[in-house]
């Protein structure tokens, strides 16, 4: 990528991207449940909402479980998209925070659960929204993946950002990682696990 990617519409720039995302994954989701991604993402390029990536996740889950009815709902939905988002495109601040990436998926899916749990008792017609929380729950570590691949397609991809990818590959030696190195131009690695294969050359 280079330049700077300009669109009118915020939601439109990241429709985009999800949908590439979810197609280079081969991740199938229901398409209630991609438009809540699309609208997390814009979301999140609020300033308001920022308050919610900065408060520490045991924090709002103590104030999410001392609340009941709607409020209870609200606070777990606002728990799980902060979890969600940060997995997904703030993976880096972890250590920062002093939490795991298990952590926060926990975290993501409890509060998701809740959310759908909460809405069905108390909304008569939860209508499609009860089934997004409830595959958002189920499939979070999925959606997790699927952020951070937008993250990378919008990254502009610097050279800091690419020794992170190979960093994060040399641990995990994760498919996904290496396509992501390969996209980039970065050959000198080998995508298979066995160390005696690891040498290509």
């Amino acid at each position: 990528m280079s330049g700077v990617e300009t669109c009118a519409d915020v939601r439109d720039f990241f429709r985009d991207h999800v949908t590439e995302a979810l197609k280079s994954l081969d991740v199938r989701t229901a398409t209630a449940t991609e438009h809540y991604l699309v609208d997390l993402l814009a979301g999140f390029t609020a300033a308001e909402r920022v308050q919610e990536m900065c408060t520490p996740f045991v924090e709002q889950l103590g104030k999410a479980l001392s609340a009941q009815g709607l409020e209870r709902a609200n606070r777990m939905r606002s728990l799980g998209d902060a979890a969600l988002f940060v997995s997904g495109f703030l993976a880096d601040s972890f250590s920062m925070r002093g939490v795991t990436q298990p952590y926060v998926i926990a975290i993501g899916t409890r509060a998701y659960g809740e959310v759908s749990r909460a809405r069905a008792a108390i909304v008569a017609d939860a209508g499609p929204d009860a089934e997004v929380f409830i595959e958002l729950s189920g499939r979070f570590a999925d959606f997790t993946r699927v952020l951070d691949e937008v993250r990378e397609q919008t990254a502009m991809c610097t050279d800091g950002e690419l020794v992170r990818i190979y960093e994060r590959w040399c641990t995990t030696r994760s498919p996904e990682l290496f396509r992501r190195l390969h996209r980039r131009g970065v050959g000198a690695v080998s995508p298979r696990r066995n160390g005696a294969d690891e040498e290509s050359n």
